[in-house]
């Protein structure tokens, strides 16, 4: 459980080691408030997954401006199935803790192979990109208190 003084998604914040964790988080009431960890995960894959579809946007915003192959790919492609893999993660929290744990990871490998893309087209990799890429990790780590 978290330490004394600290809500359980610092703790679990100081868990991943990411320092952006706590500032990705903290404005959003259901997370801050969590006392369990089966809510917790809830809540994180419910941001992941609207930051996900706010991702997916942008992308197509980013992939009419800049048509590369990678970026079209990125955008259609690689933000779908990172949607998918955050609502698989969700529909299995309870069932299979463990493949939720997995989805939740797998859901970085889009914004992975996005951040790519842009270093390849020479473009800065979009803060809602780092965003998603790091909100999978900290999903994965939160499902893993499950099993």
């Amino acid at each position: 459980m978290a330490a004394l003084g600290e809500s359980l998604y610092e703790d679990l914040c100081k868990e991943t080691g990411k320092p952006d964790c706590v500032p990705l988080l903290k404005d959003d009431p259901r997370i801050t408030s969590a006392k369990n960890y089966l809510d917790l995960s809830r809540f994180i894959l419910d941001f992941a997954e609207k930051k996900a579809r706010e991702g997916k946007k942008y992308m197509l915003q980013i992939a009419k401006k800049h048509p590369t192959e990678r970026i079209i790919l990125c955008a259609n492609s690689l933000y779908g199935s990172t949607i998918l893999a955050f609502e698989g993660a969700k529909g299995d929290l309870i069932k299979d803790p463990e493949s939720a744990a997995y989805q939740a990871r797998v859901a970085g490998d889009g914004p992975e192979k996005c951040a790519e893309a842009f270093k390849e087209a020479n473009i800065e990799n979009p803060p809602i990109n780092k965003f998603v890429a790091l909100v999978s990790t900290i999903a994965y780590y939160v499902a893993n208190h499950l099993h």
